[in-house]
């Protein structure tokens, strides 16, 4: 029967027929990275073996985004520079973080576990190339690591997340899981993304506490990351915990979200300001010093009342003003329109889980002047919430002090993207109406692709000849062949990379498959 059924189908789906047990995927969305389990092990223990800061450790991430980047773009031999690692790991604004980031990748290029230079990213593929004198604990670490030689499809979402900072347990967690959960098989033709880990191996292997392991998987499993499966009681004792990752993971923003992400509001009612205490789950960095933890920083560290470049004191503009005391209390009143009761000096969860109260508190903080008006400032202020909202454990005393220190060098790209998607759904709503039928999302049916311009025309061609011919500069092709201007050149490409993300916008899937 099973014979007679499989006939008339397509050669993929009785390639789907014969996958093994297990919850399969044909795609990850938002592309991947390919990064063999060597080179996952060889990063972690030069972390764990303090031979690398946990900053150098994002900063390795942030490369393989860049590098997977150029990739699939087609421009392997575009310049790298520092501002783009900047970006992914935090510390814009700042002559200090410059400097550290410099250093940084100064001291993973002595190391020899990546080099960035203006054009090429290369990494170590083997413990071998790493300089250092000691190395039997990479192989101990590496031997308790199954399927040791093949090659993890980490998705690139996750990569610029990681490299954006996660604290050191989450993080522990995350390559544990991809590295027993998340497979590409060429002869069943998909991307299993499920499997059992135990939390003692975990601890055991990646040198951290079983607690630890217990609360980074419950924050993973609050971001939609991790998705656990029902499990027996004997297997569970046996092999450990079943678990799936979200290969269509992005962090959700709205508490009213359904679907694969897990809304953050389980405190609503719990006031988080103007206590100091951070949880000590935030991982942005201390830019001014590269040789501590996030975690060490932020768990020992006291914000002090400091100052702002004003002269002006959190407790100055909070507390001691008369002339303000009538703003206050209609503040306090929630006289002034607050959206549901949002209230500066009572910042709640659910304030940064919802775009709208959370752009009501950006009205008040401008009127005290604790944040700068404009998109500009609005985009910061909505961006250092996401920042608080998934990396700390009190997301509203952490907020209250970024918001308070001015603490924007701490903005990622990861931050800022989805700061601006919140902004942009909430003022002109979702670009893809979505309307319930049978608890899922239909589509509206969408019109051709854009068409490409004659200029437009002219980079792709170039880009793509350059790549065939090995040519390190296209534009050297169009300046020959057409006799373009640098400035029309770079006109050209701005208008190309605008039209090509318009491009695979009406694609079904975000992005292509990677590497």
């Amino acid at each position: 029967m099973a014979s007679i059924c499989t006939q008339g189908a397509s050669p993929a789906a009785k390639v789907r027929q014969t996958r093994s047990r297990g919850v399969w995927t044909d795609q990850i969305t938002g592309s991947f990275r390919k990064i063999s389990v060597h080179q996952l092990t060889m990063a972690w223990w030069c972390f764990q073996a303090k031979h690398i800061t946990k900053r150098q450790l994002r900063v390795y991430f942030a490369a393989h985004e860049m590098a997977a980047r150029r990739r699939f773009n087609g421009s392997e031999h575009c310049r790298f520079p520092l501002e783009e690692v900047k970006r992914l790991v935090g510390g814009r604004g700042s002559q200090t973080a410059d400097a550290e980031l410099a250093r940084d990748v100064r001291r993973l290029a002595r190391l020899g576990l990546v080099t960035i230079s203006e054009h090429a990213i290369a990494f170590a593929v083997s413990i071998e190339q790493i300089h250092v004198e000691e190395i039997s604990g990479f192989w101990t670490m590496f031997n308790a690591m199954p399927h040791q030689r093949r090659s993890v499809p980490v998705p690139r979402r996750m990569l610029r997340a990681l490299a954006a900072g996660y604290t050191t347990g989450v993080t522990a967690v995350v390559l544990a899981t991809m590295i027993r959960s998340l497979f590409w098989h060429k002869q069943e033709g998909g991307y299993r993304t499920d499997g059992r880990t135990k939390r003692k191996w975990i601890a055991d292997v990646f040198g951290v506490s079983m607690r630890t392991v217990t609360d980074a998987k419950a924050r993973l499993t609050e971001l939609g990351w991790l998705i656990p499966l029902d499990t027996p009681q004997w297997l569970l004792n046996r092999y450990g915990a079943h678990d799936r990752i979200n290969i269509d993971w992005i962090i959700e923003s709205n508490h009213e979200s359904s679907g694969g992400g897990v809304s953050c509001e389980s405190s609503q009612g719990e006031s988080a300001s103007p206590r100091r205490d951070l949880g000590g789950g935030s991982a942005s960095p201390d830019l001014t010093d590269s040789s501590s933890s996030n975690e060490e920083e932020l768990n020992t560290r006291r914000p002090a009342q400091r100052a702002d470049s004003s002269g002006a004191s959190l407790r100055s503009a909070l507390g001691s003003r008369k002339k303000k005391s009538r703003r206050r209390s209609r503040i306090r009143s929630g006289e002034q329109g607050g959206v549901g009761g949002a209230n500066i000096r009572d910042i709640q969860t659910r304030d940064l889980t919802d775009t709208g109260r959370l752009l009501e508190l950006h009205r008040q903080a401008v009127e005290l002047g604790l944040a700068k008006n404009g998109e500009g400032g609005r985009l910061d202020f909505v961006s250092l919430a996401e920042r608080a909202r998934t990396r700390g454990k009190n997301p509203g005393a952490m907020f209250f002090w970024l918001l308070r220190d001015k603490k924007t060098a701490f903005i990622t790209q990861a931050d800022e993207d989805e700061a601006a998607r919140r902004i942009k759904t909430h003022l002109y709503g979702d670009s893809q109406r979505r309307e319930q039928w049978g608890g899922e999302p239909v589509r509206q049916p969408r019109s051709n692709p854009p068409e490409w311009s004659d200029d437009e025309k002219v980079v792709l061609a170039c880009i793509q000849t350059a790549r065939k011919h090995r040519v390190t500069e296209p534009f050297s092709l169009a300046r020959q062949v057409k006799g373009w201007t640098k400035d029309r050149w770079d006109s050209a490409v701005i208008a190309y990379e605008s039209k090509r993300m318009e491009r695979f916008r009406f694609n079904t899937v975000e992005f292509p498959e990677g590497e």
